[in-house]
């Protein structure tokens, strides 16, 4: 059986202190967040047990599976570059820009999605769909080719966005913020077709908290 982990004394104690230093917005006033802001982790991590997908945080460093709702993700002030030409979609060329990128750079997270927890052969075409129906702020996912060329899989001005993953699989995507020292808030959600009974099973829609530091 999974389990999500729990709180030790010193990562509490740490928490504790990023959310007194970062006032948290309204709706999260009552949340103690664990403050995860470097290495690698699945954000967007999928499973399947027991008939019903679940979508959790998956923190390769520390070797644990966290909750959406109490983990506060840190884009760190080394994520600062500038909008490159021919990436319109972040704004004009020159532009701040908060970037969690696609490779991995020490003191930034590394983040992707994973369902390796979801076997092959479960799903239709062994494909599930991740949605980011919402974002609070302007947020873009995007994916870079080998010829530098982008594919937006969401644009927070154009509203949600959708993409296919494989089971069993693994990736990593660019996170990219408009603005530095305030609260994201994501809400996703990951769905499949069974292939026993052509039903879709869907996770619901998730909350995912950032936090982008000056």
């Amino acid at each position: 059986m999974r389990t999500i982990a729990k709180r030790s004394a010193a990562t509490a104690l740490a928490a504790t202190a990023a959310v007194l230093a970062v006032a948290a917005p309204a709706t999260a006033q009552n949340t103690s967040f664990d403050i995860v802001d470097e290495g690698h982790v699945d954000v967007f991590g999928v499973a399947y047990e027991d008939g019903a997908l679940d979508l959790h945080i998956h923190d390769d460093e520390a070797g644990v599976e966290r909750d959406p709702g109490s983990t506060a993700l840190r884009v760190n002030p080394a994520a600062q570059t500038t909008v490159p030409a021919g990436y319109d979609f972040l704004g004009e060329t020159g532009d701040d820009v908060w970037i969690l990128p696609d490779t991995n750079v020490e003191g930034l997270l590394f983040a992707g999605w994973a369902s390796e927890e979801v076997p092959d052969g479960v799903f239709v075409d062994d494909t599930l769909t991740l949605t980011v129906h919402d974002a609070w702020g302007d947020v873009d996912l995007y994916t870079v080719d080998d010829f530098g060329d982008p594919t937006v899989l969401f644009d927070s001005d154009q509203g949600p966005g959708s993409w296919d993953i494989g089971t069993g699989g693994h990736g990593h995507l660019n996170w990219a913020f408009g603005e530095a020292g305030g609260w994201y808030k994501l809400t996703v959600e990951a769905e499949g077709v069974l292939e026993s009974t052509n039903q879709t099973v869907s996770t619901g829609e998730v909350d995912y908290w950032f936090y982008v530091a000056c």
